[in-house]
């Protein structure tokens, strides 16, 4: 297998070095302008051009020589951090002490010498993306002006360079950063979200992603789509579109050259040799690649991951001028209904179909990047994260709405590890402008993203918002002609499927004209903090798919420790607030799941959030399980934050798994025994009564296998079991046999049920275990419900205020 990006071509953590500089006989040589030698400056806003900073030369001692030393890609808070200017923005309540720097206009320059080879080559300057809007200027040269986040943008520098030989390079290069947006409903779908309930309102900014100097000849290749049609197990065909540029005014005839390879599989190469006449400008030309022996990508659970690598080449007379490769699997996807539901009560298909088989989606929303700094992502965490990911058992990540979408490099790890990715564009939870010029320039910024991700066989599905039909404001808002003006939009340039947004069967949504059963968002048991036990809450909602499904719980205390000042860790301080601890929440749900708010110590304390974590995914997401294939899947709200946080991830922001994590791995096992109950408190004297089912993901029979069942007394001891064979089919949900056991008259505390699946040979299969409770649920529901009094008694007087704890802090007495 071909290694992955090297940490030298990506890792923003790499040494300082030389610019990266890849020669190639192929037409393209690429020089990259990331790195540590990048320095920049604060001045204010308007400032700068006034002092003339766009001016400076490429000198070696010059005004510029005693800026700040800064790392692209990057962040304006990580790197002012680093030069000591700023506390660490994670610490204690530090963020809002941070918020100055968004007041000022950040300049970033760096100086660089230009690799010989280039010379009388056609020269572009590219960025990949810088948040949120810049100038540019190359020795002194204004190139222009640039906004949006996740669009790539790049000027023709070819008269601009300077050939030089200086100490430390005779080209400067200059970017201002403008002061970042502050109204997020003004800059949706083209930057990061950074309001709303677990943000700070500190606002992301810098140049986030790698710049490079490319050279080429003078017609090149700007992009290549690749659609592919799977034709049975082993043939498939992939359409190829070339995006040409041709720089010269005249028409060029040139050859389109194209290898298919095995990138981690033996295969055979494929060729094509495509002739073309590119006139000058821009222009597009489609061929097709068939492939005879193909060997399909397939989600980790349904099959290998088979990847090929294209390659094409633009050759005119003189040679090559240009040449670009992807990195592709040979999947197709498309969308079907799913069955049990009515035209009226579902309008869209909700379930994945990958290569004609249905993809059920065990999902978990990512909720990164690993940091909201950019400069604090690299890409080990990437892989460490993402191999956690498949540790878990989740075969999709949902990327929503209230994250940006994921860099390529994150795409292509879950196209090694057989992840499929859902994503969202940066829309979420807000009533956006109906204007065309607000429009248009959205619908562009979500192309720049498919471009830049749509080859990956991991990508299979695109959704324009999150949350956007959520309230009476979004109802009378613009934005139901947004997102499908940019499902439109992006449908020119990809075949994946996309989906307007979720959830669609929200009140204001059904309000809309959407179906009463599309998607859902199952968050409200967690919002209610205690107003309804999760038995009562998730078995009720009935709908496609469950796009976010929420719960809560604290960090271990090392990780806690990590941002929270020792003196606020218990009792717990403001800074638990300030990291979105909902402690009354917290306390809610130790108290459903154990029967006691658990708060006597912080070792206490931070163990029962994580448990009563896992009980709710497990209990939740085995519900929607059982519902296959009428509900298509459900994703876990969050995998992890890109903050430290005491909130929704099952691992933490350091990487380190709560103890959520092993329940989330355990529910989410591909074959699943899983026990059907309608409380989890059961009165001394009751008849416990559950069902036992048995859930198969994947897409093979099983045969013959035994489900054996056990309830085990809160001492250890066996009170009743069972035993039976069945024949688990391939891509199953079904009840399989009753499970009962008489509680005994003096039962106290907890029982546990087991269950497990052998094979015939009595190889292990899987295995699953519920902790239930002895005790009165009427009664244990009246002292949740008193519970949630005292919580809304203090949102009614101080509102989601991070202080409502602490009211003292109001207190105008001399502390004194």
């Amino acid at each position: 297998m071909k290694n992955r990006y090297s940490l030298e071509q990506w890792d923003s953590e790499r040494t300082s070095r030389s610019p990266y500089v890849q020669r190639s006989s192929m037409g393209r040589i690429v020089q990259d302008l990331s790195g540590h030698r990048w320095q920049m400056e604060r001045m204010r806003p308007g400032q700068g051009v006034v002092e003339g900073l766009h001016l400076l030369p490429a000198e070696y001692q010059g005004t510029h020589f005693s800026w700040n030393f800064a790392s692209v890609p990057g962040d304006v808070y990580t790197d002012l951090q680093r030069a000591n200017e700023l506390d660490d923005p994670y610490m204690g309540r530090n963020m809002h002490r941070a918020k100055w720097v968004a007041e000022y206009e950040w300049w970033y320059c760096l100086r660089f010498g230009v690799d010989e080879a280039m010379k009388g080559k056609k020269l572009r300057l590219v960025f990949d993306g810088v948040d949120y809007s810049c100038d540019v200027w190359l020795n002194g040269v204004p190139l222009g002006r640039h906004e949006g986040m996740f669009s790539s943008f790049d000027f023709d520098v070819t008269d601009a360079i300077s050939w030089e030989d200086w100490r430390g390079g005779a080209n400067m290069l200059m970017v201002k950063l403008d002061p970042p947006p502050k109204n997020y409903r003004n800059c949706g779908g083209k930057k990061v979200n950074f309001s709303g309930d677990y943000f700070s309102g500190l606002v992301p900014f810098g140049i986030w992603r790698p710049v490079r100097l490319e050279a080429t000849g003078e017609t090149r290749i700007a992009g290549i789509r690749t659609d592919v049609a799977v034709h049975g197990e082993d043939a498939a065909v992939v359409s190829v579109t070339a995006e040409l540029v041709n720089h010269t005014e005249v028409s060029q005839e040139l050859r389109l050259e194209s290898t298919l390879t095995g990138w981690n599989v033996d295969v055979a190469t494929v060729r094509s040799n495509q002739p073309v006449v590119a006139p000058p400008g821009e222009s597009s030309f489609t061929f097709d690649i068939e492939v005879a022996d193909a060997k399909l990508w397939w989600p980790w659970d349904m099959g290998d991951q088979n990847l090929y690598e294209l390659s094409v080449s633009a050759v005119g007379n003189d040679g090559v001028l240009d040449h670009q490769t992807e990195v592709i699997g040979l999947r197709e996807i498309e969308m079907a209904f799913n069955p049990g539901y009515s035209a009226e009560e579902v309008e869209f298909p909700w379930t994945f179909m990958v290569n004609g088989k249905r993809h059920f989606l065990r999902s978990a929303c990512w909720g990164g990047q690993p940091s909201f700094l950019y400069g604090r992502n690299t890409l080990k965490k990437y892989e460490d994260r993402v191999a956690l990911v498949r540790e878990a058992n989740i075969n999709n990540l949902r990327i929503f709405g209230w994250h940006p979408p994921e860099t390529p490099e994150f795409y292509r790890l879950c196209d090694e590890a057989g992840i499929t990715v859902w994503t969202n564009f940066s829309l979420a939870t807000q009533a956006y402008p109906d204007d065309q010029e607000f429009i248009d320039d959205v619908v562009q910024e979500c192309v720049s993203v498919v471009k830049a991700r749509r080859n990956h066989a991991s990508q299979i599905y695109w959704m324009g918002g999150e949350e956007v039909f959520f309230s009476g404001a979004h109802e009378e808002s613009g934005n139901l002609a947004l997102m499908k003006a940019i499902g439109e939009g992006v449908a020119q340039h990809t075949n994946i499927p996309y989906g307007l947004a979720s959830p669609l069967s929200s009140e204001a949504g059904q309000r809309l004209g959407f179906g009463p059963h599309e998607s859902m968002h199952a968050n409200e048991h967690y919002y209610q903090g205690g107003g309804e036990f999760m038995e009562e809450y998730y078995p009720r909602l009935d709908c496609a798919i469950i796009p976010e499904l929420t719960a809560a719980s604290a960090p271990s205390i090392d990780s806690l420790r990590r941002f929270i000042p020792e003196d606020e860790l218990w009792p717990m301080g403001p800074s638990w607030a300030y990291h979105w601890a909902d402690i009354d929440i917290l306390k809610a749900l130790n108290f459903e799941v154990f029967g006691d708010p658990r708060d006597g110590s912080l070792e206490e304390f931070v163990e029962a959030t994580q448990l009563a974590q896992g009980t709710i995914i497990q209990f939740a997401l085995e519900t929607y399980r059982r519902r296959k294939p009428k509900m298509s899947g459900v994703a876990l709200c969050h995998f992890m934050t890109h903050v430290p946080d005491i909130k929704w991830g099952v691992i933490d922001y350091y990487g380190r798994k709560k103890a959520s994590f092993d329940w989330l791995k355990r529910t989410y096992q591909p074959v699943l025994p899983s026990l059907e109950f309608e409380k989890r408190r059961w009165s001394a004297g009751d008849r416990f009564d559950a069902m036992a089912w048995v859930i198969n993901d994947y897409h093979r029979d099983l045969g013959p296998v035994r489900l054996d069942w056990q309830v085990l007394t809160g001492d250890g001891q066996r009170a009743a079991s069972g035993s039976t064979q069945i024949d688990v089919v391939a891509d199953s949900a079904a009840a399989v046999t009753a499970v009962s056991w008489q509680v005994p008259t003096d039962a106290v505390g907890t029982f546990d049920v087991t269950l497990s699946l052998t094979s015939e040979d009595g190889t292990p299969i899987a295995e699953n275990a519920y902790t239930l409770l002895v005790g009165d649920q009427d009664a244990a529901k009246a002292r949740s419900l008193a519970m949630k009094q005292d919580a809304a008694t203090r949102l009614e007087q101080h509102g989601h205020s991070v202080y409502r704890y602490w009211p003292d802090m109001w207190s105008e007495e001399d502390p004194a």
